[in-house]
């Protein structure tokens, strides 16, 4: 049922993206997406005074997703992105990005296949980083596209 759903989405979406007019993000090869990162939307439920942020740009020709997450105030086992339906729901881990991370930053690039494409600009994927107090995650930020200008 979850890949009929996709699948649907998916159509749905290449029919909309196709019927734009001719300006608009679908003529861009790269799309720009960012995740505030704290402990408000951890489930199970964290508090922390870790935060973070994460930019991310997709180039549509090639299906890579290039990343740069920064943390703060948080020491983390690892920096994960994971995929939930709901979006506000807790997920399984989709990429592992780093497994016992030194400072505060975790760059690099990840390749996406078509399922993965359209969880990302369905708003479907987060950036989870849990610690050895909280497994399931300290901090989380929902990965989002970043409004345009037409």
């Amino acid at each position: 049922m979850k890949q009929f759903l996709l699948l649907i989405a998916g159509v749905v979406m290449l029919g909309f993206v196709s019927s734009c007019s001719d300006e608009g993000p679908h003529k861009d090869d790269i799309v720009k997406f960012s995740a505030v990162i704290n402990s408000s939307p951890t489930v199970p439920k964290a508090t922390s005074s870790g935060q973070g942020t994460g930019v991310f740009e997709y180039n549509k020709a090639t299906m890579e997703l290039k990343y740069n997450i920064t943390y703060q105030n948080v020491t983390p086992t690892s920096v994960n992105i994971h995929s939930a339906n709901p979006a506000w729901e807790a997920g399984p881990i989709l990429f592992p990005l780093a497994s016992k991370p030194t400072g505060n930053q975790v760059q690099g690039t990840q390749k996406l296949n078509t399922e993965q494409q359209t969880m990302l600009i369905l708003g479907m994927l987060y950036v989870n980083i849990p610690t050895a107090q909280n497994v399931f995650g300290e901090i989380r930020g929902q990965i989002i596209a970043d409004k345009f200008e037409e």
